[in-house]
């Protein structure tokens, strides 16, 4: 039915390099707490990380989804976040991924998504056109209806004139 399922597709810059990202731990510290959380709160997701930047989808009950994505908005990681999507849907995307993961190479993701959180054939199963389009998505400018001043925004603060019940 739909509105049952409230997501939440966003794009922000890396705060810090890959080097301090992946060297120093903070990737797989960020998904070891999003998957314990998001477990908890029946929360779905993948997380895509660049290098330059990150791509994030959320899916879940709205009041379990709002909480995350405001704690993501003060995260220092990340900055320049722009919403690319902000609705209800019939149905998820993730099913049954507490939050996947897609890096920059193959590796990185087996890496980081062997811990058996996400099902089988989950992000390492992307093929490579799809994992050049995402990564292309979070690295190039931002361009969506949210940002953009379209009809229904309200271009000073950046959030949607709609309402969400």
């Amino acid at each position: 039915m739909s509105g049952d399922i409230f997501r939440i597709v966003y794009k922000s810059t890396a705060a810090h390099p890959p080097e301090a990202m992946l060297g120093q731990g903070h990737i797989a510290s960020l998904l070891g707490a999003a998957r314990h959380r998001n477990r908890l709160a029946d929360v779905s997701g993948v997380l895509v990380y660049t290098g330059l930047g990150f791509f994030q989808v959320l899916e879940g009950r709205r009041a379990a989804v709002q909480p995350i994505f405001e704690s993501i908005l003060v995260d220092r990681r990340h900055h320049t976040l722009a919403v690319i999507e902000m609705d209800f849907a019939a149905e998820r995307r993730f099913p049954g991924w507490n939050m996947g993961f897609l890096g920059t190479t193959a590796e990185l993701d087996k890496r980081l998504n062997g811990d058996g959180s996400c099902p089988a054939g989950g992000p390492k199963a992307l093929d490579q056109l799809l994992r050049r389009a995402l990564l292309l998505l979070v690295d190039s400018p931002i361009s969506t209806p949210w940002h953009s001043g379209a009809a229904g925004q309200d271009a000073a603060s950046g959030s949607a004139a709609r309402s969400y019940r």
